[in-house]
């Protein structure tokens, strides 16, 4: 986590874990914020809520025990429905000074093995991360930092090999490990490259009489123009060899091989005569509209002798007519003259649309006779030869099917049907066609004519393209050709799979590929050489940078390791990898007797005690968070009360040493003593306290700030609460009382301020000083019947701690602790959140 000087201003959760339907809100913006809370009321919920705020996960899920399932809708507050929002936001104040609201959502609980879904978003607008504020979450499933007591003792507990995960995340050395591990794969991966088309004929090549062949393949190196050439004289140089004959070619044996392996398949079943080949389109309808508009408008007579008219104006002699000629066509004497020469011109050229369109309509029914010839071609050369054979080809192919035996008769009947039914429907097209035919011809001699195109002669395309889509449907629904290939064609490659033809014919076709997979095969080779030397050299130099680091690492954590327990004679040597290895990494403690003996080195898991491993957990925390340069930790019961000894330790030497290296540092203690010396020491740097309190389940866990008188009585009185002996009650009780007194004074002072008198707190003790005393002064202002029987209460039960027996029972004491953090809220919040001082 990077961004030094980035600091939480403010905290609110809402509906997560032990907070519920009310959102609370913490402020967060001393250097030191100090929040005690005693058993179950919620502090390790608000350390994971800030876990969860940066992270969007559990570590919780991450490093506990059980299975995955164990923990569903672990996030939500269980006692809110399954709908309610469920959020974390906090203020960063940024290295520009400029603050941002940060807030993640819960979109989705854990659900069985599913992780849990969130939805970040900082002023508003998503982010996947914190990156924008220079919060980077670490790597591994400690990733923020917040110390949970499943986080104290992780890196000690956890296996050695995830311990050095741990600490190569923790490092930046996974960097080195991603890259030798990719390289590694890598390597791994050429050896796993499947085989191409090439090499796979090669393989099935290799298992028959052309094995030689297949061996001296294998063996070619080279450029690949090189592999080629060789490859192809080896293949016809052998091939010829073997079967006995001669090829000019490599194109030429392709041939050779194409012809003999048809030939033989053909003999043996003839699996290509119920194929079906595909249809051309049908021929688009000639249009004659034209030609029939333009008929309509002309003159039939004059229409049909245009043809005569035009041959007649072609003659040479006309051209340049100045007397009477006779007549060519009816030789009427002197009946062509100039004058009736211009009077034909005329009618010709008005007629000259009409033959442009008569032209368009004879090309279009020639082209469509054409095209429909093509076609019929098509549909004839479509029906599969089975369907047209003869009945003695018929008996001679029954016989080979029953040679094949098993479901090959049966299939072989049905393709032979099913290829006459196709030759039938094809035949019936071709009729269709046909009469196609003689209709287009009909219309080209009224063309020719100039003649009009009666209705009851038209062309239509529709039955034919009705009838070709039908025969097409049936050919595609015909499965039985199909099916009767699959069964024939492995027992056809049985049979002559020892000769090898076939297998050396698929291989001269794909000889480019395995040209192009041996040459690659080799490469690969070299590749996998140079990949295995790099992840050694790799590997060697990441447990050089692994050992520098350690020694940058350990001395982090013996500085704080120091700070927790000065002048031991048991101490921390360091994190080393174990013997030469990088995979596991062992913390060492160094032991003396005496501080003149020599320093024994042994495991730390081995020789510390449980004290001891807390103290090195913690320390291992801190030294990370300052590797990582985190602004700011959350420490959640940084030392055990079962451990009150390295109390002061902690609070002067830690405490004290984070906070002097400009970290904010947010902690929650079960410990009284702890949270008091935490503030007492530390008031230089204005350090906000709070006590935490679920009263409501619903509500969830409320935080009370105890930066005053009353609330530091309330908090010396949790360190004897549950005492066992009435001489440790009595402190408790004690505190209680100047508790009841303090709150009492601010109650009445509060009042008649308000009425009009200004009051003090220490005028009122002056007039005041005792619970006895204070009882009828506070008994005007309380807000209820209820409570004003708790204040006559509290004096009859807390009084005898002052004496040596009748010491209240730690249930009165709690009862007591719970009416005046009830009575304290209910004023504050009459008062806006503030009584007099």
């Amino acid at each position: 986590m990077t961004g030094a000087n980035v600091r939480l201003e403010w905290l609110e959760v809402h509906g997560f874990r032990a907070f519920g339907s009310e959102t609370r809100r913490l402020d967060l913006s001393s250097d030191l914020v100090v929040i005690h809370a005693g058993n179950s009321q919620g502090k390790t919920s608000l350390a994971e809520a800030v876990e969860f705020l940066l992270t969007g996960r559990s570590s919780r899920r991450d490093l506990f025990g059980g299975a995955k399932a164990e923990y569903q809708s672990s996030l939500r507050n269980a006692h809110l429905p399954a709908d309610h929002p469920v959020w974390v936001a906090a203020s960063f104040r940024d290295e520009g000074g400029v603050s941002r609201m940060v807030r993640r959502d819960l979109v989705s609980d854990f659900t069985g093995a599913t992780e849990c879904v969130s939805r970040l978003t900082v002023d508003g607008t998503e982010h996947a991360s914190l990156a924008l504020l220079g919060i980077e979450a670490s790597e591994g499933a400690i990733a923020a930092p917040v110390l949970l007591q499943h986080t104290l003792r992780y890196v000690l507990s956890t296996e050695p090999k995830q311990r050095a995960s741990y600490f190569k995340a923790l490092l930046a050395l996974s960097d080195l490990d991603l890259l030798r591990e990719r390289v590694q794969a890598q390597a791994a991966s050429l050896d796993g490259v499947p085989l191409g088309s090439g090499l796979t004929a090669l393989e099935r090549l290799s298992r028959t009489n052309f094995a030689n062949v297949a061996v001296g393949l294998r063996e070619l190196t080279g450029e690949k123009s090189e592999i080629h050439a060789e490859a192809g004289r080896l293949l016809v140089a052998e091939s010829g060899r073997i079967l006995k004959r001669e090829f000019d070619s490599l194109n030429e044996l392709v041939t050779a091989l194409e012809q003999e392996s048809q030939q033989r398949n053909d003999r043996a079943f003839p699996l290509t005569d119920f194929l079906s080949n595909p249809i051309e389109s049908v021929p688009a309808t000639p249009s004659l509209d034209k030609y029939a508009d333009e008929i309509q408008r002309a003159d039939e007579l004059a229409a049909s002798l245009l043809p005569v008219l035009t041959a007649v104006l072609g003659v040479p002699e006309f051209e340049h007519l100045d007397h009477p000629v006779d007549c060519p066509v009816c030789r009427t004497p002197k009946a062509l003259t100039p004058d009736r020469i211009g009077d034909l011109r005329t009618l010709v050229r008005d007629n000259n649309h009409l033959l442009a369109a008569a032209g368009a309509a004879t090309k279009a029914l020639t082209d469509f006779r054409a095209q429909l010839r093509i076609w019929i071609s098509s549909v004839r050369a479509s029906v599969p030869k089975s369907g047209l054979w003869t009945v003695e080809r018929e008996e001679e192919v029954s016989q080979a099917s029953s040679d094949f035996g098993g479901a090959v008769p049966g299939l072989y009947i049905e393709a032979r049907n099913q290829a006459r039914s196709i030759a039938s429907r094809a035949e019936d097209l071709v009729e269709i066609a046909d009469r196609l035919d003689v209709v287009a011809e009909t219309l080209l001699d009224l063309v020719a004519r100039r003649r009009a195109i009666p209705d009851t002669i038209q062309i239509s395309t529709d039955e034919i393209q009705r009838q070709t889509t039908i025969l097409q449907e049936f050919v595609r629904g015909s499965e039985a050709a199909g099916k009767l290939r699959d069964v024939v064609e492995p027992v056809l490659r049985t049979r002559f799979s020892s000769e090898g033809t076939t297998e050396l014919l698929a291989l001269a076709r794909a000889l480019p590929g395995f040209v192009d997979e041996q040459y690659a095969i080799r490469q690969r080779a070299a590749l996998a050489l140079r990949l295995g030397r790099a992840a050694k050299i790799i590997k060697s130099a990441a447990s050089a940078v692994l050992d520098a680091r350690f020694a940058i690492m350990s001395g982090s954590i013996t500085r704080w390791w120091a700070s927790i327990r000065p002048e031991e004679l048991v101490g921390f040597a360091g994190v080393k990898r174990r013997a030469a290895g990088a995979i596991f990494v062992n913390l060492v403690a160094a032991l003396q007797a005496d501080e003149n003996t020599e320093v024994v080195e042994r495991d730390a898991l081995g020789v510390f005690s449980d004290s001891q491993l807390n103290a090195l957990g913690l320390s291992t925390f801190l030294a990370r968070a300052e590797l990582v340069n985190s602004p700011f930790v959350f420490l959640d019961d940084p030392i055990p009360g079962s451990d009150g000894d390295h109390r002061l330790t902690f609070v002067q030497n830690t405490l004290g040493g984070l906070l002097d290296s400009g970290r904010q540092v947010i902690i929650t203690t079960y410990d009284p003593k702890l949270a008091e010396y935490a503030h007492t020491m530390n008031e230089s740097w204005d350090p906000i306290t709070y006590d935490l309190a679920l009263l409501n389940l619903v509500e969830g866990t409320e935080p009370i700030q105890t930066s005053d008188a009353f609330s530091r009585y309330m908090l010396q009185g949790e360190d004897g609460l549950s005492a066992p002996t009435a001489i440790g009650r009595r402190g408790a009780c004690t505190a209680y009382r100047s508790a009841a007194e303090r709150l009492a004074k601010q109650i009445v002072a509060t009042n008649r301020s308000d009425a009009g008198t200004p009051t003090t707190v220490a005028e009122v003790e002056r007039q005041a000083a005792t619970l006895g005393e204070l009882t009828p002064l506070v008994a005007p202002f309380t807000l209820s019947a209820d409570e004003k029987g708790k204040w006559r209460v509290m004096p009859k039960i807390l009084n005898p701690g002052n004496h040596d027996d009748d010491v209240p029972s730690t249930m009165d004491l709690k009862q007591i602790r719970g009416n005046l953090r009830k009575i304290h809220k209910a004023h504050k919040e009459k008062w806006g959140g503030r009584l007099a001082s």
